[in-house]
């Protein structure tokens, strides 16, 4: 149950009175009856918790689980339950039903779910016999249990280990045919189907001789081994490719992951791991860990006009510095905004950045706190920037980037991405760490030189990268300081050298070129570090300094003073996607759903379409009649109104103001239906009907109602035709109120604007453009230390579910809300809604946010701006719209072009995902065209069959639970609780939420060669079990077959916002394409509170401290 602050209940009060005050006005505007129904049609959604019951296949089991998880962490209770299994405390009758129950139980327990069920990709599970007469645990796994991330794999084989070891049942001692004949299968199977981690065959071996469970598998594959076969212990000559999987891509890909789970639960017989991680199992070394090394994946799909800013963990590259501000985590990382400058703009708040480590992308947010880059200027100078004003001044001056800067990326970054800890350059905040907090930062070098020879560390700003440079450049530098400096006016001059301002360059020591030589004005504590004393004379020390020793070792042997490594790790970084902030708009873009057919021209007119007359009426021969042009012809909805019985084409009767409904009609008998089918032919009902219009007469009228001149708007743009399944349109005088305020039409009747998300947790008023007054009656009180908000500059935390607008959106929003007050006024006869004409104005008000082809809208309030091109929103804004994707186990049929074939949705998408050309979104989501061209089933909203070309494959993030659907007729499916289900509605399939379906329900599903209908049998939460879920996007109808039902396909990658009333007023489902031609993109649910249980869990690894612990930072250097 979500417990709620009273700050948060009042904010959340606040949300909703707005909402159904809003919902108030929408509701009165549509009993006017201009809309194709007479009442609002986006309900407001209940959280996940009220749409289904948590429900496992072993009886007892969730209620015990929700005593442990009250006491104890996860993983702890995950434990504890096997204890009670192994008590038989849930009616197990052997030690088989023990072993399979708990495993599976605890495993899906283990995988981040709530609630426990039956585990998929487990075969089965078996004892065998060691040598010495002992049992062993076997588990078979089979092929579909492949995921992207490998956790899952892993962690069964852990939980297993765990409940053999209470049953008393022994290790399994492998034999070593049986240790080769892994090394064997496991390199074939990656012959085959290509493994995401192959290990050596050290790796292999040291994992089978260590692994206290057997892990095996059924026969997956077409190929039999050659080498190790018939073997005594092993079932199949054929490969097991679930064996190969859990090995490779569970152990050995998760072993860091694994290895911090065997910590928390304190389990013994794994040190092995140790030695894995470490590398000592890789081709024969000699034990010693490797550390990090350079990662180049992120260069391999190189596009052209994309730049690469560093490569791996080369010097000058982004170096890394630990920490989170307001505007970055949940993948976005700051830099300074003068490296966004220097780097010729081609990063930009919102562009997309492919990275070396941790994740794979990240959004790009500058960060003025942290260093900016270093650059030697045409003359010779060397300066770091940490100003766009100085950037902006020096860009035409710049020679070569010596150093881009730092990149800040959080704690919650590398523990998202499952990604070790790496060293940090040293930073202030590192050093206040290190001196304590009682002793201030120097203010100039002789206080930075005082505390380094009282013992403290050196402090950052005056310590040099002299990781950067050799052992015999610094002795180089040593001499030739000595040889040649002399001090001048408080500065060091050097004789120029290219020998000296090399390494002088490397260690980014901002120095001048002049006639006399090379200056540099901060010469003490770099003097120092080289082990000379205030003469410049050589000490001491430089005797007795080791001749092997590292650069960084040699310069405090000489100086005497304690320092810490600046370079720290270089993160390699490339241009990704830039960044965007636009309207959504149809192609060609109209201003109102209404059909003009040819007549409207190329741009749809119905300025064009008034001046038509390459069509006559020929019975008609009245000459005035002729020659008046904008006769047309077009196919509309027939509807009937409700109060005189007219036949028309209107939502609301021309003759007498009543709302008309649609009614169907048999295409081959002409008769009206009551059902979807005709009754003595079966053919399916159709809508359409062919009217004549005389389009310049009407547009006159409406501009007449509106109180407009005919002139006073220049054009305004219909559609080429309506392909509802209802032929619904929409009232001219929306389009003529869009046009005249500069805004377009969406397919389902609003008007929405693009932008990329980027995250944000705390704003300043004057940041944000908004009075601080303003931001008190919106519920801004206090500041992020308690104190009251008083002036601009106080940083305050962000509500949940409120958002910032780029200019650019807010400006079209504010046409967007002009429009929604003329339609009200000039069309619906009511008082204005918004009443505003600036964008500051917009602040308060509520938005809908919505990621494309999702089916849910998420509630949202404006409570500022931003110049970026982005959108800002809190992390749990961005999380609530959620992807929608598959399972992986999911079967498909699929055509090449001459067979069908049915295969899981997870073995189709990485078969066919086309790495030469891949996208991949902030949020982790890759996609690409498919290698070569399929095909699939689809199903239109009359139920009629169709085959479609699959334009799109992709990989998501899975969310922490998904959604089981059994049907009546045993079909099953796993789906994310956001994926859009197909239901029968009367006589038309249309699109809802997972989490709504629910029991009873009738849905399509695939049968021989036709639709039949089935109903929801059960409906069940699971919790995930892989890392990943599936996805394609379809042709046309974007929908396909899955597991045998008919389903909706997956979303896209991109989020927009629309005004609220915009969306419960002009949203209509009969405007969606019948053929579901991008019908996805449509709010047919809203949902009005975000419950963190239920949003992504990435949203939940964003840091919340104000300082990391040293522990952090030692942690770093051990990569931990």
């Amino acid at each position: 149950m979500l417990v709620l602050s009273p700050t948060m209940e009042a904010y959340e009060k606040s949300l909703l009175d707005e909402l159904h005050r809003t919902i108030a006005v929408a509701k009165e505007a549509r009993k006017k009856g201009f809309d194709p129904t007479l009442d609002v049609e986006i309900p407001i959604a209940n959280d996940l918790a009220d749409r289904v019951e948590v429900l496992i296949g072993v009886k007892g089991v969730a209620a015990r689980i929700r005593e442990l998880e009250a006491t104890m962490s996860r993983e702890e209770a995950a434990l504890r339950i096997g204890d009670d299994f192994v008590a038989r405390k849930f009616g197990e009758k052997d030690i088989m039903e023990v072993l399979d129950h708990s495993i599976r139980v605890a495993m899906a327990l283990l995988t981040e779910g709530v609630v426990s069920a039956p585990t998929e990709g487990i075969a089965k599970v078996a004892l065998g016999k060691n040598d010495d007469g002992t049992q062993y645990l076997m588990i078979f796994y089979a092929g579909p249990i492949r995921s992207a991330g490998g956790t899952a794999q892993a962690m069964s084989v852990l939980v297993g280990d765990y409940v053999r070891q209470k049953l008393g049942i022994n290790r399994y001692i492998p034999r070593q045919e049986e240790v080769e004949r892994y090394v064997e299968e496991i390199r074939q199977y990656n012959n085959i189907m290509n493994l995401q981690y192959l290990p050596s065959e050290a790796e292999i071996r040291l994992i089978i001789a260590n692994c206290p469970v057997c892990v095996d598998g059924e026969a997956t594959e077409q190929e039999e081994v050659s080498g190790y076969r018939n073997l005594e212990r092993v079932e199949t000559n054929v490969v097991r490719g679930g064996m190969a999987l859990v090995i490779g891509e569970g152990i050995a890909g998760k072993a860091r992951k694994l290895k911090g789970r065997v910590e928390k639960m304190k389990m013994e017989g794994w040190d092995w791991l140790d030695k894995l991680i470490a590398g000592a199992a890789k081709g024969g070394d000699d034990g010693k860990s490797t550390g990090i090394k350079p990662l180049d994946k992120y260069l391999r799909d190189l596009i052209g006009g994309r730049p690469v800013f560093s490569y791996p963990m080369r010097k000058g590259g982004f170096r890394l510095r630990y920490g989170r501000s307001r505007n970055t985590g949940f993948a976005a990382a700051g830099m300074n905004p003068a490296t966004l400058y220097i780097l010729g703009e081609f990063l930009a708040t919102g562009t997309q950045m492919k990275t070396e480590r941790p994740g794979k992308a990240c959004g790009v947010v500058p960060v003025d706190s942290i260093e900016g880059p270093t650059i030697r200027l045409k003359n010779g100078d060397v300066r770091r920037i940490d100003s766009e004003e100085t950037a902006k001044r020096l860009t035409g001056s710049v020679d070569r980037i010596l150093d881009v800067g730092e990149i800040l990326i959080s704690f919650g970054e590398f523990l998202e991405n499952n990604h070790p800890l790496v060293p940090a350059g040293y930073c202030a905040e590192w050093w206040q760490l290190d001196v304590g907090p009682e002793v201030k930062p120097p203010k100039d070098e002789q206080e930075a030189l005082a505390l380094a020879r009282a013992g403290q560390y050196l402090y950052p700003a005056f310590t040099w990268f002299w990781d950067d440079i050799t052992s015999d450049q610094v002795r180089a530098l040593a001499d030739a300081v000595a040889a040649g400096g002399a001090i001048r006016e408080d500065a060091l001059i050097l004789p120029y050298d290219k020998a000296t301002k090399e390494p002088l360059e490397l260690l980014l020591i901002p120095h001048q070129v002049l006639d006399d030589g090379i200056r540099i004005p901060a010469w003490q504590v770099f003097a120092a570090s080289l082990g000379l004393d205030e003469n410049l004379k050589k000490r001491d020390t430089w005797a007795t300094a080791p001749a092997d020793a590292a650069p960084l070792d040699l310069v405090m042997q000489v100086s005497g003073l304690k320092m810490r490594s600046r370079s720290g790790t270089r993160i390699g970084g490339r241009m990704g996607r830039p960044g965007k902030s636009k309207p959504r708009k149809m192609n060609p873009p109209p201003h109102v759903l209404f059909p003009l057919g040819d007549s409207g021209g190329a741009r749809r007119s119905f300025q064009s379409a008034s001046t038509h007359t390459a069509e006559t009426d020929q019975e008609n021969t009245e000459l005035d009649f002729q020659k008046s042009g904008g006769i047309i012809d077009i196919e509309v909805g027939r509807r009937r109104c409700s109060q005189c019985g007219e036949i028309g084409y209107l939502n609301r009767c021309p003759q007498c103001g009543g709302h008309t409904t649609a009614v169907y009609t048999c295409p081959k008998c002409n008769r009206e239906l009551d059902g979807p089918r005709c009754p003595a032919c079966d053919a399916g009902g159709a809508c359409g009907q062919r009217v004549t219009l005389n389009v310049k007469t009407e547009y006159a009228k409406a501009m007449e109602r509106l109180g407009m001149k005919a002139d006073s708007v220049a054009l305004v743009k219909g559609v080429k035709g309506v392909i509802s399944r209802e032929k619904t349109v929409e009232a001219m005088e929306k389009g003529i109120l869009r046009a005249n305020r500069g805004i377009f039409v969406f397919k389902d009747g609003t008007t929405r604007f693009d932008m990329i998300d980027l995250p944000v947790t705390h704003i300043r008023p004057d940041e944000i453009r908004v009075p601080v007054e303003k931001l008190r009656e919106l519920g801004y009180t206090k500041d992020t230390y308690g104190y009251d908000l008083q002036n601009p500059t106080q940083v305050v935390e962000l509500h949940p579910q409120d958002i910032l607008l780029s200019d650019s959106c807010a400006e079209y929003m504010v046409n967007v809300a002009r429009f929604m007050d003329d339609l009200l006024v000039k069309v619906y006869g009511m008082e204005p809604f918004y009443n505003i004409n600036r964008p500051e104005e917009l602040v308060g008000h509520l938005v809908m946010g919505l990621a494309p082809h999702t089916s849910a809208g998420v509630l949202a309030r404006v409570v500022g701006f931003t110049k970026a091109n982005v959108g800002y929103a809190h992390p749990f804004f961005h999380a609530a719209k959620r992807r929608n994707c598959f399972y992986g186990d999911t079967k498909i049929e699929v055509l090449d072009g001459r067979t069908w074939m049915k295969t899981p949705i997870r073995k189709f998408v990485l078969e066919n995902f086309d790495i030469s050309q891949p996208g991949i979104d902030r949020l982790g989501t890759y996609y690409s065209d498919p290698a070569r061209p399929f095909y699939t089933r689809t199903i239109d909203t009359n139920g009629q069959i169709h085959i479609r070309k699959i334009t799109s494959v992709s990989i998501h993030r899975s969310p922490a639970n998904l959604i089981r659907f059994t049907t009546q007729r045993g079909r099953e499916l796993i789906v994310t609780p956001d994926h859009a289900m197909l239901l029968w509605d009367t006589n038309y399939l249309r699109k809802i939420r997972a989490m709504e379906l629910k029991a009873g329900d009738a849905v399509p599903v695939f049968e021989g060669t036709c639709m039949m209908t089935d109903r929801i049998a059960t409906a069940e939460p699971v919790p995930t079990l892989e890392e990943r879920v599936y996805c394609l996007t379809v042709a046309d109808d974007h929908t396909l077959v899955a597991n045998g039902i008919f389903t909706g396909q997956c979303d896209g990658d991109e989020d927009c916002v629309m005004m609220l009333l915009d969306g419960l007023i002009n949203f209509s489902r009969s405007f969606l394409p019948e053929n579901r031609g991008g019908s996805m993109d449509a709010p047919l649910v809203m949902t009005s509170r975000i419950d963190p249980a239920e949003i992504d869990k990435e949203a939940l690894n964003v840091d919340v401290c104000d300082r990391y612990p040293i522990e952090v930072y030692l942690g770093a250097l051990a990569c931990k």
